[in-house]
């Protein structure tokens, strides 16, 4: 969903779990919930980066291919190709 049609309501619903923010190639997604992953050991196995003093958590390489695994979507596929290539190195 659009940020723009955001609203707190809607936000802690469960009607809606992907929210956008910007258009390609600037966007961000913030999800508030992924198939295949529990948020508690999604975050206890994520990793936080700094920018410019700015903390950005991200998904662990295990979580982000478990994530895309049970999506199954053929893009995922290919992504979960491309992870694990990057994982070995």
């Amino acid at each position: 969903m659009p940020v723009f049609d955001m609203t707190e309501e809607k936000f802690l619903s469960d009607q809606f779990d992907v929210w956008m923010f910007g258009v390609e190639p600037v966007k961000i997604e913030l999800m508030t919930a992924v198939k295949g992953l529990d948020f508690e050991e999604a975050f206890r196995l994520s990793n936080t980066y700094m920018e410019d003093g700015i903390p950005i958590r991200f998904l662990h390489i295990n979580s982000l291919l478990d994530a895309k695994q049970a999506a199954g979507r053929y893009k995922d596929l290919d992504d979960i190709n491309q992870l694990q290539k990057r994982k070995k190195k």
